[in-house]
C-alpha cells in the first residue's frame, strides 16, 4: 500500500528533491544523515562566514531548546548538516538555523553543511514550510510570513494555500490578524492573548474600543465567548444588555414563597406560561428544613 504524503510533504519533495535532506527531520535523528544530491558534498564551513536566512519567518528562538540542542550536539556531534547557499563571500542558511545557533553557542569554529544553489523564491518558501511543519511559529509570525511570501512570489491567497498544502481560509484568517494594532499583535506573540481572542477583536470598529477591550480581557480574564460578547456590547455603544423587567406576578409570587420558606426565591416567568422557580439554601440542614416544609422525606 502506498502512503500518501500531506500537502507540505509533497512540496518539500519538489523543493529538495527525493534524495535531499528534509528540513522536517528532527535535528538529531537517530538515523544517519541523508546524502547530498549529485555534485554536492558535505563540507565544513567557518561559522563566521554563515548568515541567517533573510526570509526566516521565525523571529523568536527558545533559549532553553537551543541549550538542549547544543548539549546534544556536544555529546553526539551534528548528525544532520545544515543546508546553505553561497552569496558572494558568505553563505546564507536555507535550513537548520537552530542547529547553527546551537553550534555557535558551543564556541565552535566550523559547522558541517551542504551548499546548494537556491533562488530567493524557493528559499522563502522553504523557510516557511520548514517552520510550519514543526509548528515553530506564533500566529503573528505565521501571518507575516504568509504576507511576505505572497509578495515575494506574487501570488494570491488561493495560490499560496495550494503551494503550502493549506486551506485558503487558514491563510485568510491568519492575514486578518495583521489588521490588528501592533500592540495587540505583541500580546498575541507574548501569549497574553489567544488567537481566538484576537480574532474576535477584529469585529471592533475603533482602535479606542480595542484598547478598552484589551484592558477588560486582561483584567477579567475573559474567554473567547466572553470577548465576543464584549465586542458586541462595545459596538452597540458600550451599554450592557438590559435585564428583562420582572413581571408583577413573578415578583409577588417570589415574595410569598420567600415568606413561606424563609430564604431567597427567584421566579423566572417564561413564554406561554412556562418558567422556573429557584429556591436558595445555605447548608444541608437548611435544605432539609425546606424539604420538610414541602413534605419531602430524605433518607
Amino acid at each position: 500500500m502506498v502512503n500518501k504524503k500531506s500537502g507540505l510533504g509533497k512540496n518539500m519533495d519538489s523543493l529538495f528533491g527525493a534524495n535531499r535532506i528534509s528540513p522536517e527531520a528532527l535535528e538529531h535523528s537517530k538515523t544517519a544523515s541523508r546524502s547530498p544530491e549529485a555534485g554536492e558534498k558535505v563540507v565544513s564551513l567557518p561559522l563566521s562566514q554563515i548568515e541567517a536566512n533573510p526570509f526566516q519567518p521565525r523571529l523568536h528562538f527558545d533559549d532553553e531548546s537551543i541549550k538542549e540542542l547544543a548539549q546534544s550536539i556536544q555529546e553526539n556531534g551534528l548528525l544532520t548538516p545544515i543546508i546553505v547557499r553561497k552569496t558572494g563571500s558568505k553563505y546564507q542558511i536555507i535550513a537548520g538555523e537552530r542547529r547553527f545557533r546551537a553550534t555557535q553557542s558551543l564556541a565552535a569554529k566550523e559547522i558541517t553543511a551542504i551548499v546548494r544553489a537556491t533562488n530567493d523564491d524557493t528559499m522563502a518558501t522553504l523557510a516557511l514550510i520548514e517552520n510550519l511543519q514543526r509548528d515553530n511559529l506564533d500566529p503573528i509570525e505565521e501571518a507575516r510570513a504568509y504576507a511576505n511570501l505572497m509578495a515575494q512570489l506574487q501570488v494570491n491567497q488561493t495560490q499560496l494555500a495550494e503551494k503550502l498544502g493549506k486551506e485558503r481560509t487558514t491563510i485568510a484568517n491568519g492575514l486578518r490578524l495583521l489588521k490588528l494594532p501592533n500592540a495587540v499583535q505583541d500580546l498575541v506573540q507574548s501569549g497574553d492573548l489567544s488567537m481566538g481572542q484576537a480574532r474576535a477583536l477584529l469585529g471592533l470598529e475603533k482602535e479606542s474600543q480595542v484598547n478598552e477591550a484589551i484592558q477588560t480581557i486582561i483584567k477579567d480574564q475573559l474567554n473567547v465567548r466572553q470577548v465576543e460578547a464584549l465586542v458586541k456590547r462595545l459596538n452597540a455603544g458600550g451599554q450592557k444588555p438590559q435585564k428583562k423587567a420582572e413581571s408583577p406576578f413573578a415578583k409577588d409570587l417570589a415574595n410569598r414563597l420567600e415568606d413561606k420558606f424563609g430564604t431567597k426565591v427567584k421566579v423566572n416567568a417564561g413564554q406561554k406560561g412556562a418558567g422556573k422557580i429557584e429556591i436558595a439554601y445555605l447548608s444541608e440542614q437548611d435544605l432539609a428544613r425546606i424539604l420538610s416544609i414541602l413534605s419531602i422525606e430524605v433518607d
